[in-house]
């Protein structure tokens, strides 16, 4: 019989579940305050507004060499702060990426919110540039200047909220889920430098950034750092109040 790839026995190696660690990776993030009757909107049950409404935003690039092999990808993060049970996490909305076999093992395993998207992170002396388009549109650009060093932090602990769901069949609702999923993190910066710039958000109805209003930027960083990550399970959500916020996932009309 010739071969057959269409079916595997299952393995635990190369599964990406479990507890991880990332390698040190170069990142420009932007941390800023929005309108907090916007945040709170966009929040599903069970989670709650944060005490500060705070949205974070980010492009990463993963470049990895390991002997012959050789993968690169493109990440970016449009994530708000939410409270769970009294702790305060990072609800991703949308996590863009320009790797298109991350889309799917990433959505249906473990609830993260990928969008397929063009994505650049340039570095030239001090000046740093981001820009992540979808559909034509450039819907969140960082530019700036590195201004100065700022001492290096400890490693600190953060956590993510994500939920993971499948669609129904016929339309409405879920054939799965859906299921709240936390994700413990630790990570460790390796250096940190402060940027003088500016953050743009531009309107496409399928990544709705500017419906999160700039309200004050709170801090541009070029940084490099690592993590752990460590995903769960943490139980089952309500459907009927979680279905609105579901359709943000996908690009349908609106």
């Amino acid at each position: 019989m010739g071969q057959n790839r269409w079916v595997r026995e299952p393995s635990t190696q190369g599964g990406n579940g479990g507890s991880h660690f990332s390698p040190t990776l170069p990142s420009l993030e932007v941390v800023y305050l929005t309108d907090p009757d916007a945040l709170a909107a966009v929040l599903p049950p069970p989670l709650q507004p944060p005490n500060e409404a705070r949205v974070h935003a980010r492009i990463t690039e993963i470049n990895l060499e390991f002997g012959e092999f050789k993968h690169h990808e493109m990440v970016g993060y449009f994530a708000v702060d939410a409270l769970y049970a009294g702790e305060t996490g990072e609800y991703p909305l949308l996590i863009p990426i320009d790797l298109e076999p991350a889309l799917s093992i990433s959505r249906e395993k473990f609830g993260e919110p990928k969008k397929l998207a063009d994505i650049e992170l340039a570095r030239d002396g001090d000046h740093v540039e981001g820009r992540i388009t979808r559909q034509g549109v450039t819907f969140m650009e960082i530019v700036g200047d590195v201004a100065e060093t700022l001492p290096t932090p400890p490693a600190y602990p953060a956590v993510q909220w994500w939920f993971k769901f499948l669609p129904a069949v016929d339309g409405r609702g879920f054939d799965a889920g859906p299921l709240l999923v936390r994700v413990d993190q630790v990570r460790t910066p390796e250096a940190l430098e402060r940027v003088d710039g500016k953050l743009v958000l531009r309107d496409l109805a399928s990544c709705p950034v500017i419906d999160l209003p700039i309200v004050d930027t709170v801090s541009i960083h070029w940084t490099t750092r690592k993590a752990t990550h460590e995903p769960k399970v943490v139980g089952p959500v309500d459907a009927d109040a979680f279905e609105p916020y579901a359709y943000s996932r996908y690009d349908g009309v609106r």
